[in-house]
């Protein structure tokens, strides 16, 4: 009886057949692998994004105004426009009541405080993100400097671009009408009546486009704030429209405006004043999200 075994040819023929099947499965489940960790990153980034709006929200809706009829600059709303794209890094400042953005173990959460808002790209060596900065409008030091004594606190770090537009004061919307976006706020003695603020979050996988995130949203106290706005300073940013309906899924642009944020070359008569609000030194604010 002869045995008959494989030939070299024959067994190096298996093995490469083997390691192509081998090499498809392990192709095919890597992708899978990939896409599945993408999205999981993806939804992550999302519902980051989504907290961090939902407190940016209510801390543009807490906004406070005293009811009397004296104009005063200490509550209205600034806005230093940063950038026309993705990487904007636009600055806002505002007087408010409530632990949003603060917390809830800071003693003056509850009386009129001021809050700024910006994007940078590092603070105190946090890195980059979105940070805060809050302090009460009674009861600091008289040495007290914002600018030196404000703490950041790093709000999300994977937020790399923030946009806020604000309703044109001088337009009446009526239903169906469209919005009307100003990219420079003179009128710092008022609170819009409504903001479109933009977020822009790291995506998922490098070199593609950053995630966007875009709220309008409407200020209750805008109707208390100060009438008018300091003499020859009028509302010179430029306009932008969109349709009311489209504007929460509309990408925004926007166009550095000369003199913005920089006190050396601000609008006429317009009074100049801090606007770096911080909580005093050692006092805990919200975590960062």
């Amino acid at each position: 009886m002869t045995r008959r075994g494989f030939t070299l040819i024959e067994v190096l023929l298996a093995v490469a057949i083997l390691g192509i099947v081998a090499a498809t499965v392990a192709l095919v489940l890597s992708v899978g692998v990939e896409s599945w960790r993408a999205a999981s990153k993806r939804a992550e980034e999302t519902h980051d994004g989504d907290a961090v709006m939902e407190q940016l929200v209510m801390a543009l809706r807490s906004a406070y105004a005293p009811t009397s009829s004296e104009n005063s600059y200490d509550y209205g709303f600034q806005h230093e426009d940063g950038g026309e794209d993705e990487k904007a890094q636009d600055m806002i400042s505002w007087t408010k009541i409530g632990s949003t953005l603060v917390g809830e173990d800071v003693p003056w959460a509850g009386s009129a405080h001021r809050v700024r808002l910006f994007r940078s790209d590092d603070e105190d060596g946090q890195g980059p993100g979105l940070y805060v900065k809050a302090w009460q409008l009674v009861g600091e030091p008289e040495d007290f400097d914002p600018e030196e004594d404000a703490l950041p606190v790093l709000l999300s770090d994977r937020v790399v671009g923030f946009d806020c537009r604000m309703q044109d004061p001088e337009t009446t919307l009526k239903p169906g009408d469209s919005y009307e976006w100003l990219d420079e706020w003179t009128e710092s003695n008022r609170i819009p009546a409504s903001v479109r603020i933009t977020l822009a979050l790291d995506p998922p996988r490098k070199g593609a486009d950053p995630d966007v995130l875009v709220r309008v949203v409407e200020i209750p106290m805008s109707s208390a704030s100060g009438d008018a706005a300091p003499p020859d300073s009028g509302t010179t940013g430029r306009v932008r429209n969109g349709d009311v309906d489209n504007e929460l899924s509309t990408r925004s642009g926007q166009t550095p405006l000369p003199g913005s944020g920089n006190p050396s070359r601000a609008t006429p008569n317009q009074k100049s004043k801090s606007i770096s609000p911080s909580p005093q030194k050692n006092q805990p604010l919200h975590p960062k999200i």
